[in-house]
């Protein structure tokens, strides 16, 4: 089967007749959640269920749950996760009990996507902080110490393997340096190469076998004047540098940093390298006037990593969900952590 090398948002809690037509037109990879497409549970058990015998029965479903304040599966139908940033400040008072934490947050969260259907999680963030890193980011990085940033995310990858849901490292090749917010703006990290590489990029390089990677929406001016996801350089260095071997996503195409009707957006994307554009604002309809010049790309080729994940060995020691709610529990009161809402 050939598909079209998009993920696509949906517009509700349910799929109209208008919609299934016109997604089924394009064929996309995959589809992506957001809160727009949750109420409960069982609402959303029935819209999943309505994509697969809809659309595709092995469509990816795709949804942002990091944790923190980027959950699109909210309270009360759900538990409000830790954020990244709670978790790397746990580190600093015991590396044991946060990458422990890192690991059962990454199960549970599996767990909740897998009951639903959901098997692609856009987490976790491998940006790596600075004292400017731009709010919209600051609880979704774990540390400015890369080291630290490599050992939580390797113990949460860990964690979602055990449901399987496949992991999106992101925002790759790194965001931590912006001082501004890409959904609104283009941000511009001045900054060497050579510090990129051997600090912002580095966390890339140490999970660089993993199937996805989303892009950042950032000039690196030592590099290119363009931004990571449309850039030829950016994305060449992603595959030497970096040595990711990947499915490479766009971050939302209709984010501000980029510019240009969609259609050009698109093509750039595609034409630096990028494998798939990810499109979360729902106006899919928009596709179908380009969409004899939009590439047709074997499942088969871009799922080998996917496949490959969801079927390695899971943890020997691996304990029922209910045990390891039990002990995330126990985390959080020794600790005296407290998950906002």
């Amino acid at each position: 089967m050939f598909v079209s090398p998009l993920v696509l948002g949906l517009d509700s809690l349910r799929l109209s007749k208008s919609e299934v037509s016109i997604i089924n037109d394009i064929n996309p990879y995959g589809l992506i959640l957001f809160s727009r497409n949750v109420d409960d549970k069982s609402q959303l058990k029935a819209l999943i269920g309505e994509i697969k015998e809809s659309v595709r029965e092995d469509i990816h479903i795709l949804i942002d749950q990091e944790g923190g304040k980027v959950q699109r599966l909210c309270e009360p139908n759900w538990i409000r996760y830790p954020s990244y940033r709670d978790i790397g400040q746990l580190y600093m008072k015991s590396s044991k009990d946060a990458k422990r934490l890192s690991y059962i947050v990454g199960c549970l969260i599996a767990n909740d996507l897998v009951d639903l259907g959901i098997d692609i999680n856009c987490a976790p963030c491998l940006d790596v902080g600075q004292p400017n890193t731009t709010d919209i980011l600051t609880e979704r990085i774990f540390s400015s110490d890369v080291n630290i940033v490599m050992k939580l995310a390797k113990e949460m990858i860990k964690g979602f393997q055990q449901g399987p849901v496949v992991p999106i490292l992101k925002h790759i090749p790194g965001h931590g340096r912006s001082s501004l917010d890409s959904h609104l703006e283009l941000p511009t990290i001045d900054e060497s190469i050579e510090n990129l590489i051997c600090h912002d990029f580095e966390p890339f390089i140490k999970f660089n076998k993993l199937p996805i990677a989303m892009t950042a929406h950032v000039k690196y001016s030592s590099i290119d004047n363009l931004p990571g996801t449309i850039s030829k350089k950016i994305v060449k260095i992603i595959r030497t540098k970096i040595g990711f071997s990947g499915l490479i996503i766009t971050d939302d195409i209709h984010m501000q940093a980029l510019s240009g009707k969609l259609e050009s957006r698109v093509f750039n994307a595609l034409n630096a390298g990028c494998d798939v554009v990810l499109d979360c604002s729902g106006n899919n309809i928009d596709y179908i006037k380009f969409l004899d010049k939009l590439p047709k790309i074997k499942l088969t080729i871009m799922d080998k990593g996917v496949k490959d994940f969801k079927t390695a060995q899971k943890d020997e020691d691996f304990q029922n969900i209910d045990n390891i709610f039990d002990e995330y529990c126990s985390i959080l009161k020794d600790n005296k952590m407290k998950v906002d809402s």
